[in-house]
């Protein structure tokens, strides 16, 4: 169910962001895992078009005559910088990348996210240090009401909670993260996998839903 009051919290978290809020009424309940929708704020609509015209920028499959691996990747990543609430040095983000909010979205530093990744932010998402992604893994902290009644009556609304992915995470390639999940640190979540609750930290899950493998071996800081 959404939640029923905005979440101060949450809201200090993204005002942290370095690159602009939408901020309006609508984007607070967004983020706050209340009931909202894009079409009563044209704020968010105005916001949401720009982004989607950084996306095709980062997303540009043209390769220059001089080019090579590391100016296609800092030409992209240059792109990024405008585009994400925080992101960390030395992070390397292959294409095609897909994000919705940008402004949500924290990343440490050190991380990798391999091609397809996509990132449906409307609640805030936090990503680690030296988090490896893998390809096709798709993030997802949106969701609706289950009752198809509710959805009817909410006239479209969706709501989303956090997702944390903490850091030295490994997510395998086509992993699914669903909403208000936090991976504990030095975990790893196999191929395919659906991540429906927390996964603590230095385990192995893997599944439909993600269930505990085995425990993993922590490393020393």
């Amino acid at each position: 169910m959404s939640a029923s009051s905005i979440n101060e919290a949450i809201i200090a978290e993204v005002a942290a962001s370095e690159v602009p809020v939408p901020w309006c009424e609508e984007f607070k309940k967004m983020i706050s895992s209340m009931d909202f929708a894009t079409s009563r704020a044209p704020e968010l609509q105005e916001f949401k078009i720009n982004m989607r015209r950084k996306m095709l920028l980062f997303n540009d499959s043209s390769i220059p005559e001089s080019a090579t691996l590391a100016s296609l990747t800092a030409r992209r990543m240059a792109v990024a910088k405008g585009m994400f609430g925080r992101l960390g040095a030395n992070v390397n983000i292959e294409t095609p990348f897909f994000m919705i909010w940008g402004c949500n979205t924290f990343v440490g530093d050190g991380v990798y996210m391999n091609c397809g990744v996509s990132i449906h932010d409307n609640a805030p998402v936090f990503i680690g240090n030296r988090v490896l992604i893998g390809p096709d893994v798709c993030i997802c902290p949106i969701t609706h009401a289950l009752d198809p009644e509710v959805r009817r009556e909410a006239s479209g609304t969706s709501f989303a909670y956090p997702i944390r992915i903490e850091d030295d995470c490994w997510i395998g390639a086509r992993a699914l993260i669903l909403p208000g999940v936090r991976i504990g640190r030095g975990s790893t979540v196999a191929a395919g996998a659906v991540v429906a609750k927390d996964v603590e930290p230095y385990c192995l899950v893997g599944g439909v839903p993600a269930k505990l493998i085995r425990r993993l071996e922590p490393t020393s800081d």
